[in-house]
């Protein structure tokens, strides 16, 4: 796969990413509107370490209706970046994106939000050099070092923990879900053998995902696994936004598998 196909298949990826998450908060908005929990009246306050200037700016793209039009507009550029590969268009998501989190003091969704900030900056500043084969394969062994340091923490972290080795995190996990848990599921999580193994296998393949870089063949059966845990995580706890953001960072793992 040559650097110009992954990249197409990064930006449609995200693209897809990006829908998902802005038509999240489209469905949610209102706990954000004049109204709700997270009305910009009182976020706002939060804002005065800022310059006057800044924080009129501030006002002007996060308050309610001009919000809900910046969502709108992301939607349609994610849309159009699926189909077209733009450098204004990348940009223009990437300053939506970030605005986005702004307004949620930070991120919406932790993880998944700072990945989508990661991808798109990524592919704004490798829009500038596509003809540039050493800027583009910086740019995607940037975003492979990431993501696969994103596992390898969490997995070290996890292998620390007293509770992951012993299942007694996963048990508590899926008992803590406000999804339904199926009564197969349920009934299977009752032995202990099955829990360890669940719970090892996951702290397993979180350190281990580097080994996705020997060789492309490897790497695919490492990828198909992390789309399988990811899908399991959607099913399981609702967290779809990790599912996209982090396949979108995929094709560039695997190119940079063929480099090794």
């Amino acid at each position: 796969m040559n650097s110009d196909l992954t990249f197409d298949l990064i930006e449609k990826l995200i693209a897809v990413a990006i829908i998902f998450q802005t038509l999240e908060l489209i469905a949610i908005r209102q706990v954000f509107s004049d109204e709700g929990v997270w009305r910009w009246s009182t976020l706002s306050k939060e804002f005065k370490v800022f310059s006057r200037v800044s924080q009129c700016v501030f006002t002007f793209f996060l308050g309610y209706r001009n919000f809900c039009i910046l969502l709108f507009a992301r939607l349609i550029l994610a849309l159009t970046l699926f189909f077209v590969s733009s450098p204004l268009v990348l940009v223009s998501l990437l300053i939506s994106t970030i605005l986005i989190s702004l307004r949620w003091r930070g991120t919406f969704n932790g993880g998944s939000d700072y990945v989508t900030v990661l991808v798109l900056y990524s592919l704004t500043f490798a829009s500038f050099f596509r003809d540039h084969l050493t800027v583009e394969n910086a740019v995607l062994w940037y975003i492979t070092i990431q993501i696969s340091s994103s596992y390898f923490i969490g997995g070290i972290v996890k292998l620390k923990s007293a509770n992951w080795r012993s299942g007694k995190a996963i048990k508590g996990f899926f008992s803590s879900t406000i999804y339904h848990n199926s009564k197969l599921l349920e009934s299977v999580l009752q032995s202990r053998a099955v829990v360890l193994f669940i719970s090892w296998s996951i702290i397993l393949f979180e350190i281990l995902f580097v080994v996705s870089l020997l060789n492309p063949h490897l790497c695919l059966i490492v990828l198909s696994f992390a789309f399988l845990f990811h899908l399991a995580n959607f099913y399981i706890f609702g967290l779809n936004r990790f599912l996209f953001s982090w396949v979108a960072c995929y094709p560039a793992v695997y190119y940079c598998s063929g480099l090794t």
